[in-house]
């Protein structure tokens, strides 16, 4: 289907973000002339899903796919719990998963992703799902203001906060007015009715996010009981260490430390701190924004983009370990919506394209290379960078909070690839894409035609019916490998980068003018640890490459400061390149890598030798927890074959820890117990001093148990394997 631009692009291409929300909801007067002004002024403007054609690419593939999966949803089977609940006929399905357990409820997350594809598209299909979900929830709300899709959900700050977003989200992107009453009608129950305890890192409400839609649908509405209760959720805790260029992970006052924080949710908090700089103007709240960024690129962030192994934000030395314990490398949708959002905020309100770079990694191997959802609502949640190797595959579970972020995320596309300035067209992504946009007065299309990253040239064809003076800007990523170059109609035009990280191009545009420009890209590696050559990720220009081996070994001496010579590219394949030691060895796109294909992605030639739990067979009912496997009961295995002249068992202490009976080729060696006087803590149990060759090992967990310990829980992160040395 040929997408058609919205109907509220000619809006977008003249007015600001404040004046749109005044044509939004011009039918509702009595509110949209009350609208605040906002005191945080952007120094650029987003396109606000308007005005902005996704053309055929990647990126318009995989929001085709995504959009087509959520209009698909029986909407009956997404309010089943809601009328239940409220006592009216109930048809449609469970939908299973957390949905129907309301857990971390996504109906509100839905409701924004379609709501934000009906404003990129203007796909009537999505405006009429949301208002008919809308029209139809709003009949199951109880006259105290209780809303939620059971009697008893779980983290009622988080499903409120969601809620939120969708309301606002349909408001402004659908012209929904109605979603305003239901808006108030629910907040004066939560202003009522959600505690305010405010602890610390509370994954289990996630509080600390509440504030940035607060304030969003107070700039929409101009009632001050959003803005009000948006400052009781403020994460001042949190704030304060960025506000001071601080470690959150450091001592803090009364010499306490936090060891690890939920990564996506003090992501997405941040979100918080942009919005209360847009109603207030307080300088604190930007240098929030900001220094938050510096602090996520230099101490959490991934090569891909990615960040937070096991969900956690950790000190470097324990991020650099779980490389080579989890498989739950990066909660992918969730975290790139999250980055989204702050990335696109600091470009609109420092006007510094330095942090479009962290939206490109997340675009190209975040939820750009995720696979598809299956009709029951799993989705790619974890990516796996473990450095054993790892295999794309979605949660075991159905409709997660990954479920409600992934439509929002890929929706945000449309919003990513330009901003607006005064009397400049600001280019951040290099995608095939056409905008409509006022150029000083003139209205331009400007269709960009490219192959990036498969190719480094990006060509920007024009369309205006007289000539103007403007001038396109063009974000200088930092991988470039030399100077960008641009041409005008085939002639070389001046295009060096500024301060803020923009080449530009000023001239009098004409109809039918070209600007091509080739960004040059090489092969590099990039560490988690910059004092360590290793763990490292092997890029060419945005894009975090993978190999394809049967295992680690051809890798283990692969120079990573000359990779030109040790890449080879393979013929006829762009993006491509054979291992020159070994041909079987292939390199290419994380993206490129489909369902349950293996790959490394990070290398470490200090961990050849590792086996990882998921290479372990378990029998009976052992639990992942991401790093490790567990179980308590009596009897159950774990067992590998390995080959080599020694083995060390890796996992942890627990004070609920039990003993494991050690089988090696048949005999029993050990009874060894995990047990430890604390959560966490180091264990370490090795033999050595076998025989080179092939061997056997099984852990068979036993009924005895220290008799401090509180249970018989034992843990298998993997082994790691001694080889023979070699013959002399």
């Amino acid at each position: 289907m040929e997408h058609p631009f919205s109907s509220c692009a000619r809006a977008a291409a003249t007015t600001s973000f404040a004046a749109i929300l005044g044509v939004l909801l011009v039918s509702a007067s009595a509110v949209a002339a009350e609208l605040p002004v906002p005191r945080g002024k952007r120094v650029l403007e987003p396109l606000n899903y308007c005005g902005v054609r996704l053309d055929e690419g990647r990126l318009r593939l995989q929001f085709d796919e995504v959009r087509d999966d959520y209009l698909r949803i029986p909407n009956d089977d997404l309010l089943k719990g809601f009328r239940q609940r409220a006592g009216l006929p109930a048809p449609g399905a469970d939908l299973g998963g957390w949905y129907t357990s309301d857990t971390f409820h996504v109906f509100g997350q839905i409701v924004s992703g379609l709501s934000r594809m009906h404003a990129a598209t203007g796909d009537p299909a999505c405006r009429d799902k949301v208002n008919t979900l809308l029209a139809e929830w709003a009949k199951c709300i109880a006259p105290d203001g209780f809303f939620f899709y059971s009697t008893k959900p779980n983290a009622r700050h988080y499903i409120y906060d969601k809620t939120v977003c969708g309301l606002v989200d349909a408001c402004l992107y659908c012209r929904n007015t109605d979603a305003l009453s239901h808006l108030s009608r629910i907040t004066d129950w939560a202003i009522k009715n959600l505690e305010r305890s405010r602890r610390l890192g509370d994954t289990g409400t996630e509080w600390y996010t509440l504030s940035e839609n607060l304030y969003r649908a107070y700039l929409a509405t101009g009632d001050t009981k959003y803005r009000d209760f948006a400052e009781v959720w403020e994460y001042t805790e949190y704030w304060d260490f960025y506000a001071g260029k601080a470690d959150p992970l450091g001592p803090r006052p009364n010499a306490e430390r936090v060891k690890a924080y939920h990564a996506y949710s003090h992501v997405n908090t941040l979100g918080g701190a942009a919005a209360a700089f847009i109603v207030k103007g307080e300088p604190r709240y930007l240098d929030i924004l900001r220094n938050a960024y510096d602090y996520l690129q230099a101490n959490q962030v991934f090569a891909t983009g990615g960040f937070g192994p096991d969900e956690q934000f950790l000190a470097r030395p324990e991020l650099v370990a779980r490389l080579g314990t989890t498989h739950n490398t990066f909660e992918t949708q969730c975290g790139c919506w999250a980055a989204f959002k702050m990335a696109k905020q600091a470009i609109c309100l420092t006007g510094d394209a330095k942090y479009g770079d962290w939206i490109e990694r997340l675009v190209y191997n975040g939820i750009g290379a995720s696979i598809h959802m299956t009709p029951d609502g799993r989705v790619f949640y974890y990516a796996d960078y473990n450095l054993a190797g790892g295999a794309k595959q979605n949660i075991g579970f159905a409709w997660s909070c990954c479920t409600g972020t992934r439509p929002q995320a890929v929706a945000d596309y449309h919003d990513l690839i330009y901003f607006r300035g005064a009397d400049s067209l600001y280019v951040n992504l290099f995608t095939p894409s056409t905008v409509q946009w006022n150029g000083n007065g003139q209205p331009v299309t400007v269709r960009q035609s490219t192959r990036f990253p498969e190719s480094p040239l990006t060509d920007l064809d024009l369309d205006l019916a007289q000539p103007a003076e403007f001038a396109i800007k063009l974000r200088v990523p930092g991988w470039l490998h030399s100077p960008l170059t641009a041409t005008v109609n085939g002639q070389p035009v001046s295009a060096p980068a500024d301060d803020l990280h923009w080449a530009t191009i000023r001239r009098t545009w004409r109809s039918t003018d070209r600007l091509s420009i080739v960004l040059p890209m090489s092969l590099y590696s990039q560490p988690v640890d910059p004092a360590r050559p290793h763990p490292a990720a092997v890029l060419h220009g945005p894009v975090v490459l993978a190999f394809r081996a049967a295992k680690a070994t051809p890798l283990v001496n692969m120079d990573l400061a000359q990779l030109d010579r040790q890449l080879l590219p393979s013929a006829g394949e762009s993006l491509t390149w054979h291992l020159a030691a070994d041909p079987s060895v292939l390199a290419r796109p994380f993206y490129a890598f489909q369902e349950g294909q293996p790959y490394l992605l990070y290398l470490d030639p200090t961990l050849a030798n590792r086996i990882t739990h998921r290479q372990i067979t378990f029998k009976q009912d052992w639990k992942d927890a991401g790093r490790f496997r567990y179980t308590n009961v009596v009897g159950a295995t774990a067992e590998c074959a390995f080959e080599g002249t020694g083995i060390r068992w890796l996992g942890f202490r627990y004070d609920d820890a039990g003993t494991a009976e050690v089988i090696i080729d048949g005999k029993v060696i050990a009874a060894v117990n995990q047990f430890g006087p604390g959560r966490d803590l180091p264990f370490d149990w090795s033999s050595k001093d076998l025989a080179p060759g092939r061997h056997t090992i099984c852990l068979r967990v036993l009924d005895d148990k220290p008799p401090q310990s509180k249970d018989r829980y034992i843990n298998i992160a993997g082994f790691e394997v001694t080889p023979a040395p070699p013959p002399r």
